[in-house]
Order: C-alpha cells, then sequence, then structure tokens
C-alpha cells in the first residue's frame, strides 16, 4: 500500500523543454530499477512547467528513491535544464488507488 511521496516541481529554462522531456523519458529506465517505488510520473503542467510524482509504500523505500541514481542525475542536469533548483516535496498519503 503507498502510504508516501514526493512531488517535484521543475522550472525548464525556455528553450530547454525539449532536452528536458528527453531527460525524464530516460530517468523511467532509473525508476524501473527501484523496486519501492510503486508509482512514478513524469508530467507537463505548462510551457515550462514540470512535475515529478512518486509513491512508496514506506520511508525505506522513500529514502532508497532519494538516495538513488535518479535524484543524482537530476541534480546533475538541473543547472543546465532548470530555471532554479528542482523542489521536492515529500507528502504523506491519505488515500490511493493503485495498480495491482
Amino acid at each position: 500500500m503507498v502510504t508516501l511521496g514526493l512531488l517535484t516541481l521543475l522550472e525548464v529554462k525556455p528553450g530547454k523543454e525539449e532536452a528536458a522531456e528527453g531527460f525524464l523519458t530516460e530517468a523511467l529506465q532509473l525508476v524501473e530499477k527501484e523496486p519501492g517505488t510503486t508509482d512514478w510520473f513524469a508530467m507537463r503542467l505548462g510551457s515550462t512547467l514540470y512535475a515529478i510524482f512518486g509513491a512508496f509504500p514506506d520511508e525505506e523505500a522513500r529514502t532508497a528513491h532519494m538516495s538513488g541514481e535518479l535524484i543524482r542525475a537530476l541534480s546533475e542536469q538541473a543547472p543546465d535544464l532548470f530555471e532554479k533548483a528542482p523542489a521536492i516535496n515529500p507528502f504523506g498519503v491519505v488515500a490511493a488507488k493503485s495498480p495491482g
């Protein structure tokens, strides 16, 4: 059962939208290696505003994600792709419906 999550907001630099979408598409391969990440979505919310949503069954899984390959790659790419550092917001899940 999903109990915790992360919502990351990304403000992409103008003209870097295609590169950001490529990065996020490739990031899925990294997240697929994380058994504790039960749900993960990369979304475009506006012309330059993107978000990443991840859900986890417990704090151990969320902590593993935060120390995983995606976070390292995001940190490396942030100066080139984003206006400011990604805003990573942890949250608790009140109610959820997930596959499986």
